[in-house]
């Protein structure tokens, strides 16, 4: 019987080591490729060439790790049961719980900051003070659906603790992000350093739909490779965004999406290698093999049926127990 592993470890660890080498070659960016009073971006600078060359090296290798990721087909059982809806669950695991709560509380962090940013546009647009065309509506929006993305974090969380399916949690946060794409776009759209935003703006972009593919692995639209693949560009997304100079709500928020997509990472490939143990075990481990509903393993062979072991006495067992009769 072959084990065969799971392709987790090279997901958590090739994201790991891209975000870093991305967000390094970010600070870099920001250190010399700028010019001027207004920072204007120099055109061909090394860092930004490194920068964006290693991002299309992070999208090829996701590319190549989701092509590669093995997806077991689900016993009858699982099918009629819906498969994909535990396609995220991890039943009785306590450090994943314990990590999605702490992405919800970073989510929950940055609402007070977003809120105190948008009433400070607003009460600056309603004074009239010159320059300002900002309201800070759609920041105040921003806030709200980071309250909503907060309490959908927490309802994944708790649905993938206890096995079953966690509609629509994950798909209030992509309502957060695109909120928050809106209100980015709109407060950077005339600066003229692209390169400011635009990290940015991949990374909730990025994160969005990330959550809308999250949602739709329990709303029968399941695109396991896919969400595998947008959970490892948002993590080195979210990874040169954090590099630059932010406001401290949407640092939180990158923090808090950063989190979810390696909880991604860390969860959905075993579930897709072991789809018969979603409901009743957490995190399998790698080298354990997955047996179908009829009990033959991946290469086809079944198992040899145990016997029960029969109660057997030595002769010197039974000479003893005649005495003792006796």
């Amino acid at each position: 019987m072959k084990a065969r592993r799971s392709s987790r470890p090279k997901w958590l660890l090739c994201t790991l080591l891209l975000a870093v080498i991305a967000a390094l070659l970010r600070r870099w960016q920001i250190e010399t490729s700028f010019e001027g009073e207004l920072n204007l971006a120099i055109p061909m600078a090394p860092a930004s060439m490194a920068l964006g060359c290693t991002l299309v090296i992070a999208a090829a290798v996701f590319g190549l790790l989701a092509a590669g990721q093995q997806v077991v087909e689900a016993p009858r059982k699982e099918q009629r049961q819906g498969r994909w809806d535990r396609a995220m669950a991890a039943p009785g695991d306590p450090i994943g719980l314990t990590v999605l709560v702490l992405a919800a509380f970073l989510m929950l962090a940055a609402v007070p900051f977003l809120f105190r940013e948008g009433l400070s546009m607003w009460q600056m647009f309603r004074s009239g003070a010159e320059g300002v065309s900002n309201n800070g509506l759609l920041m105040l929006a921003t806030a709200v659906t980071a309250f909503l993305a907060f309490v959908g974090l927490l309802v994944a969380g708790r649905s993938a603790y206890r096995g079953s399916s966690g509609r629509g949690g994950a798909f209030l946060c992509a309502v957060n992000g695109c909120l928050w794409l809106m209100e980015l776009y709109r407060g950077h759209a005339a600066d003229p350093v692209l390169w400011d935003y635009v990290p940015m703006l991949l990374a909730i972009v990025a994160g969005m739909l990330m959550y809308m593919d999250w949602g739709g692995l329990s709303c029968g639209q399941p695109r396991p490779r896919r969400t595998l693949w947008l959970a490892g560009m948002t993590a080195v997304l979210s990874a040169v965004a954090l590099a630059g100079e932010w406001q401290l709500g949407e640092v939180l928020m990158l923090c808090a999406q950063t989190v979810a997509a390696f909880v991604v990472l860390a969860r959905l490939p075993v579930n897709l290698e072991h789809p018969s143990w979603a409901s009743r075990v957490s995190v399998p481990e790698p080298e354990r093999q997955w047996r179908g509903a009829d009990g033959a393993d991946p290469d086809g062979e079944k198992p040899e049926e145990e016997k029960p072991e029969e109660d057997a006495q030595t002769p010197g067992q039974e000479i003893q127990e005649e005495e003792s009769h006796e």
